[in-house]
């Protein structure tokens, strides 16, 4: 009997419901081998996140436990996440505990009811906070003010300051220093921010350099502040500018290699220093995203294979880049005023689903097509396998043969779907979408046929989360 015959005979037993696999003649075939007995890298418990500019502060509504909607959403999304506060606004705000007039520049007053609000956050989803001050217009003490009182209303939730924000850029699109600025004059200026910080808070904790591009930076960085820093980052963005005319879907799907050699470069850096490494701003297209590329349901299939990649590259964790008004976002608004999963946040959940609870990437060996198809898998800390198979091809489907080099007693898989690759809505995982809550309730998961070989097929522009079990 061949395996076309086997699958059919499951589907008559009510093993596997073809129908809603979406078997095709002419799918690509693709074996995709395991090495269920060399676990890799752990993925932390903190590894997901979101970046917002600082800007946002100026709300102090938008971050408060009354905002049910962000907090929801928040929550569903990982267990003990990271948020990150920073942004290029963070260049351009002002700390305001006491009556006084913002430098000149400094357009975004910050006060401490939106700290507040912000610290209520973090304690009621116990996630995590890298918290960005403004070094490009601001004074070593307003930081240290600020620094202060963030410290104290955040407590055991602060995970680091960070000073400055993309200071690679200080002297090219920013404008904020001469065009010679470089990274001995970004250290000099540092200092003495850090100097004012610990002078407040002597076990203030540290990230940076947080560079746009330059990975040239982040060795001398490090080399002047490591006693102070608890992490290294930097930030990505697959292409950019956002409406510039050579960007388009095809291509952001066809963009998973360009990560690859920062990705190696920072596992250099993180062992050199003995410190992780965070992807603390990143996105699709830089400047705001590409609407019909950044908002749609590729988007999505592009976002869950990056954060595979960090983590199969033993990087800490990802901050994705939101906001409201962003194409980008993976939390936007509602025609209601309330807020609602944007595509790229079901790519996150469905991560959430693979590799939360410690799970440890697996090595995947996968038989060269022609397709544009990626495989990853992970070990849940319970021994279940877990196999994530992204197609991002927008037209061609694929039969994969998961290979783990032992059987299993059950199978199941949860889809990633719409009903384009270039849709805005209408995305579901498990067949179910969130609501403006956060809340999710996924359809029973699809029952495969268990064996030492587990196949299934992937339509183009899909994912499958297939989790097997012994």
């Amino acid at each position: 009997m061949n395996r076309r015959d086997v699958l059919l005979r499951a589907a008559a037993l009510g093993v596997l419901d073809v129908s809603r696999l979406g078997l095709a003649q002419g799918a690509a075939e693709i074996t995709a081998t395991v090495a269920y007995e060399r676990p890799g890298p752990a993925v932390p418990f903190d590894f997901i996140g979101l970046s917002y500019e600082s800007a946002l502060l100026v709300n102090a509504d938008y971050f408060s436990l009354d905002n049910r909607s962000v907090h929801g959403l928040l929550r569903t999304l990982w267990p003990n996440g990271v948020l990150r506060i920073g942004g290029n606004t963070s260049e351009r705000t002002f700390w305001r505990d006491a009556p006084a007039a913002p430098p000149q520049g400094a357009i975004y007053v910050i006060t401490p009811a939106a700290i507040n609000a912000l610290a209520a956050l973090m304690r009621s989803l116990d996630w995590q906070l890298i918290y960005g001050l403004n070094l490009a217009r601001g004074t070593p003490q307003a930081a240290a003010d600020e620094a202060e009182y963030v410290a104290r209303a955040v407590g055991r939730h602060l995970l680091a300051f960070q000073i400055s924000n993309e200071p690679d850029g200080f002297g090219k699109w920013s404008a904020v220093r001469p065009q010679s600025y470089d990274v001995a004059a970004f250290i000099a200026e540092w200092r003495p921010f850090h100097a004012a910080i610990r002078a407040r808070l002597p076990d203030a904790k540290f990230a940076g350099p947080a560079v746009a591009g330059d990975g040239g930076w982040i060795a001398p960085f490090a080399d002047a502040t490591r006693e102070s820093l608890v992490m290294l980052t930097r930030h990505y963005y697959s292409d950019g500018p956002a409406r510039a005319p050579h960007i388009n879907l095809p291509k952001l799907l066809r963009s998973a290699h360009q990560v690859d050699p920062i990705l190696a470069e920072m596992g250099v850096l993180s062992r050199k220093y003995g410190l992780p490494y965070r992807i603390a701003e990143t996105n699709s297209i830089f400047a705001e995203g590409h609407p019909g590329v950044s908002d749609t349901f590729g988007s999505s299939l592009w976002g869950l294979e990056l954060m595979f990649q960090i983590a199969q590259a033993g990087g800490g964790g990802i901050n994705f880049h939101t906001g409201d008004a962003k194409a980008y976002t993976p939390i936007g608004t509602s025609e209601g005023g309330r807020h609602l999963a944007r595509p790229l946040y079901y790519g996150m959940l469905m991560f959430k689903e693979a590799a939360s609870g410690g799970a440890a990437s697996l090595p995947v060996q996968r038989v060269a097509t022609d397709i544009n198809f990626a495989a990853y898998a992970m070990r849940a800390r319970d021994d279940a396998l877990r196999v994530c198979l992204i197609n991002k091809d927008l037209s061609k489907a694929a039969r994969v043969r998961i290979e783990a080099g032992r059987r299993f007693a059950s199978a199941s898989a949860v889809r990633l779907a719409a009903s384009a690759a270039d849709v805005t809505t209408g995305v579901t995982l498990g067949g179910a979408a969130a609501d403006d809550f956060g809340g999710w309730t996924p359809e029973p998961s699809e029952t495969l046929l268990p064996d030492s070989v587990i196949v299934a097929d992937v339509p183009a522009a899909s994912a499958a989360l297939v989790t097997c079990v012994s």
